[in-house]
């Protein structure tokens, strides 16, 4: 069966050809992410200047058939990827896979063990500094947690590195908490 809609690139821009017409449609009319038009808009660009005896043909092409299963994941059903350096179509199938499990255990471990180092290397360095001068001591640990919110921020959402960041956000907390009870004498 041959699919419905095929990638290609006209012109130095990306094109939906839609079969049997043969109709072509700019990828910025389909409902695709504004993100992946982008990238295909870019990789078209490239793709036009780029011959198949060039050093760049194999990366254009690689490139291609992964935008190609995205734009089939995005449009739920098999496309085509017409390859613009060498003239080949491939029929790329959309796979619905199941959404990865999250490995809790092994998780909230890495988060507690990292939370730990954290929480114990911010009071130690805390202490410290509270011998020398108290207000070092706290611009320190403003410091140490300004210098690790944007980490944390973008660690979030990374699989395996989001509980590297919760264990240090967790532990910048643990140590704050205990700190603040060591200054109210408790």
């Amino acid at each position: 069966m041959t699919p419905k809609v095929e990638l290609g690139v006209a012109d130095g821009r990306p094109v939906l050809v839609i079969a049997p017409q043969r109709r072509e449609i700019d990828p910025a009319h389909c409902r695709l992410p504004p993100g992946l038009v982008d990238a295909l808009q870019e990789w078209a660009r490239i793709a036009a200047s780029v011959q198949e005896a060039d050093a760049r043909a194999d990366a254009v092409s690689r490139r291609g058939r992964q935008l190609a299963a995205r734009v089939a994941q995005s449009l739920g059903d098999e496309i085509g990827y017409h390859d613009p350096v060498t003239g080949d179509v491939h029929r790329v199938v959309h796979r619905s896979e199941p959404p990865e499990s999250t490995p809790w255990a092994t998780g909230l471990t890495v988060a507690a063990i990292v939370a730990a180092i954290t929480a114990t290397a911010l009071v130690i360095v805390t202490a410290g500094l509270t011998q020398v001068n108290v207000l070092l001591a706290i611009a320190v640990n403003l410091a140490v947690a300004a210098g690790f919110a944007p980490s944390i921020w973008l660690g979030r959402r990374v699989l395996v590195w989001r509980w590297v960041a919760y264990g240090v956000a967790a532990g910048i907390v643990l140590a704050w908490i205990g700190l603040l009870f060591s200054l109210l004498g408790a």
